[in-house]
């Protein structure tokens, strides 16, 4: 990764843990996870988790996101891995 960062000139620094404040996108998506997933469904075996994950990762990873300019996940992946 850091060779990314270089190559793409990203500058990249660790936070604190347990900062909210710092990282309000990762705790705003950990709670889009929770809501839409992990209070909704019920899980029989850890099996049954990942299966469900997998679904669930698919639907989330296609939804158009506004911070993303309205791409979705995978269509901004895309387009970073290909400039």
């Amino acid at each position: 990764m850091d060779e990314y960062y270089l190559k793409h000139n990203i500058f990249h620094h660790k936070i604190r843990p347990r900062t909210p404040r710092h990282n309000g996108k990762v705790e705003r998506s950990h709670r889009n996870n929770n809501e839409r997933f992990y209070s909704f469904l019920t899980f029989y075996s850890l099996e049954n988790l990942r299966n469900q994950g997998k679904i669930y990762l698919k639907r989330s990873n296609n939804i158009p996101m506004q911070v993303l300019n309205f791409l979705t996940p995978i269509e901004m992946r895309n387009k970073l891995l290909n400039s």
